[in-house]
């Protein structure tokens, strides 16, 4: 077993960002049931894949039975001293 292989089961936090939008507190207080907050990015756009908050993939989401997934279409280059 070699040194790298006690890291692979170590789970982190994956997430999907489809877009964002800075509301004041008053407009997120008056959300409730049915509201529809616009997000910042369009539906063509890629969606981006974070991993422990840092953006690794951006891709396009599909439906695998019942459940959303997201094809991966382009993987992030890692920035310089990181």
């Amino acid at each position: 077993m070699s040194e790298m292989d006690s890291f692979l089961d170590v789970e982190l936090a994956v997430s999907l960002r489809f877009g964002g939008r800075r509301m004041r507190l008053g407009e997120v207080l008056e959300l409730g049931a049915g509201a529809v907050v616009e997000l910042d990015r369009a539906v063509e756009a890629p969606v981006d894949l974070l991993l422990e908050g840092r953006v690794i993939a951006r891709g396009e989401v599909v439906v695998l039975d019942g459940n959303y997934g997201l094809r991966i279409t382009e993987v992030v280059a890692a920035e310089p001293g990181r």
